[in-house]
């Protein structure tokens, strides 16, 4: 019997090329940055890292489609 395991990175670890938001603290209330992709494939690279952020999805087209 052959099995597999997944192998998951920790939530505190972002994944290379993720779409992440960056807060002020861990209330997660105040933006301090947002690095990666828009949903139209736009680059976004704005603010300041910290230890508290949140990644995944893509970010609102940026200026939005018409």
């Amino acid at each position: 019997m052959v099995g597999t395991t997944a192998l998951l990175a920790p939530s505190s670890e972002a994944a290379p090329g993720a779409n992440c938001t960056y807060y002020s603290d861990a209330s997660l209330t105040t933006v301090v940055g947002q690095y990666g992709r828009d949903c139209c494939n736009n680059q976004i690279a704005w603010g300041s890292k910290s230890q508290h952020y949140q990644c995944g999805g893509c970010f609102t087209c940026t200026p939005p489609p018409r």
